[in-house]
């Protein structure tokens, strides 16, 4: 079988660093995989697992715009779509699988060129707008199967009435996980004092990673608390709101910014619990890593982590109260919540690529 893989960015997202470890460890199976990535991202752009990966060509704006518009209205396809099918007839897979639900225009060109497909479903409510509801529907309907990515994922597709929908869990690669620094040093390197409990949050800084609510949350915690956040800054007016109210108020908030390759598990390791303020998040990478380095795991009930979190590992808070989270974080740091290194490793394991990949090799094998 072969199956060119379509995603958005090619960078560390969460989505397409489950697209990577599952190619990766396809590889030397009787599935060939192909990658198509709209922009070239680092992950598949320099180190791509793919037998074949292709890359967009085209540098949009205003020049790429105007020529897309005639270049349609002549060939009936855009440049984009003429490349797209150029690879189809070079590679030739037998399926395409859409990483995300972000791209309804290439389920319409697979429909065109009468294709089956599958779209992998990592998103929830707030994507769901941003895509017409026409494409929305149309992509789903025609779907030979629709992926969730979690069960609250593959139950709000069961609700709209979606066919064929598949229920298989993100997955993290344990393998991948190696630790190079000591974190006593490196939270010295970086101000940390030593008697401070570290929570940590990973994530681009967005409205839909709850970085707006750090300072009300950190408002609440004992004095030797401090909140880490992983992941890119945001460059728009909340960030500086977050950062008036961190100086103003004398608030332990660090934003370390986005870390990539080895260093970024050093970095998540030296936190003492992870705490995840997304108000929508449907399988969170960062949750099954940090529970595999023995973290305890809280957070408000935004997706995928009610699923995840069981006994001894954490607790989660309604959406969003933000009292209740702060209280759990404190009954952690107190001791008065127990947690259970061991479940929360165990439980990470159980969303290993090595424990997932056959009900992937059992999905294609039914298409």
């Amino acid at each position: 079988m072969k199956i060119l893989f379509f995603t958005p960015t090619g960078a560390r997202t969460g989505s397409e660093m489950v697209l990577w470890y599952m190619i990766k460890h396809l590889s030397g199976s009787d599935i060939k995989t192909a990658v198509y990535s709209r922009q070239a991202g680092e992950l598949f752009a320099k180190s791509s697992p793919a037998d074949a990966t292709y890359l967009h060509k085209f540098h949009r704006g205003l020049p790429y715009y105007s020529v897309e518009a005639v270049y349609h209205k002549i060939v009936g396809l855009t440049p984009e779509e003429s490349y797209i099918k150029r690879i189809h007839n070079e590679f030739k897979p037998d399926l395409w699988y859409f990483n995300t639900m972000t791209m309804p225009q290439f389920a319409k060109l697979a429909r065109k060129l009468n294709v089956p497909y599958v779209v992998h479903v990592h998103e929830l409510w707030e994507t769901y707008d941003m895509v017409r509801a026409d494409s929305f529907s149309e992509m789903l309907t025609y779907a030979k199967a629709s992926i969730g990515c979690s069960s609250v994922v593959a139950e709000q597709l069961e609700r709209m009435g979606t066919p064929n929908v598949k229920l298989l869990h993100s997955f993290i690669d344990t393998e991948k996980i190696t630790l190079k620094k000591d974190p006593a040093v490196l939270r010295k390197e970086l101000g940390l004092p030593s008697d401070a409990f570290v929570w940590l949050m990973s994530g681009t800084m967005c409205m839909r990673k709850g970085y707006d609510m750090i300072p009300d949350i950190l408002a609440q915690l004992p004095k030797n608390a401090y909140i880490v956040w992983l992941g890119s800054k945001s460059d728009y007016g909340i960030s500086y709101y977050l950062e008036q109210r961190v100086k103003r108020e004398g608030l332990n908030f660090l934003a370390l910014g986005s870390k990539g390759g080895q260093d970024y598990y050093d970095y998540l390791n030296i936190c003492d619990g992870f705490v995840l303020t997304s108000r929508e998040d449907p399988f969170p990478l960062v949750m099954i890593e940090s529970a595999y380095l023995q973290k305890p795991v809280v957070g408000f009930n935004s997706g995928g982590i009610s699923e995840f979190v069981q006994k001894g590992m954490g607790e989660v808070a309604p959406a969003f109260d933000i009292q209740k989270l702060a209280q759990i974080m404190k009954d952690v740091m107190s001791g008065k919540l127990s947690i259970d290194k061991e479940a929360l490793r165990n439980r990470a394991m159980e969303f290993d690529i090595h424990n997932q990949l056959e009900h992937w090799k059992q999905f294609f094998a039914t298409l």
